[in-house]
């Protein structure tokens, strides 16, 4: 029985799962994270590319992608909806949360490189 073949292929194994997670969690931070940048510059983009339409377009552009006066449709609150700036998330501008979501973002890629290099160490020892 060769104990530190098990041993390292225990390893492996969990380093491989924890990979695998991190590399999922890359992406749903990736996509938190387009998805502030979106609610942030959105409005922006969206006026630079209007200048540039006939109203018509606008309207058109507008009713095609859900949109009314430049607000979502979707966002519009409802009677229960608690009033803006009176819950703990809103206290979070989104140039924090860019910040941090990029944070996240390097640390996460941080920890996947840490561990592909320790399985390829593992592979390396006998």
């Amino acid at each position: 029985m060769d104990r530190a073949a098990i041993a390292r292929e225990g390893r492996r194994a969990h380093a491989l799962e924890a990979l695998a997670f991190e590399r999922e969690r890359e992406q749903a931070l990736d996509a938190q994270l387009r998805q502030v940048v979106l609610e942030a510059e959105g409005a922006h983009v969206d006026a630079l590319a209007f200048a540039q339409l006939t109203p018509g377009d606008v309207s058109r552009v507008r009713e095609a992608l859900g949109t009314l006066d430049g607000e979502a449709l979707d966002d519009e609150p409802l009677e229960d909806d608690e009033p803006e700036g009176t819950g703990d998330d809103d206290d979070v501008g989104p140039e924090t949360e860019i910040r941090r979501l990029e944070e996240e973002l390097e640390r996460c890629r941080a920890v996947q490189h840490a561990l592909e290099r320790f399985v390829e160490a593992l592979d390396g020892t006998s």
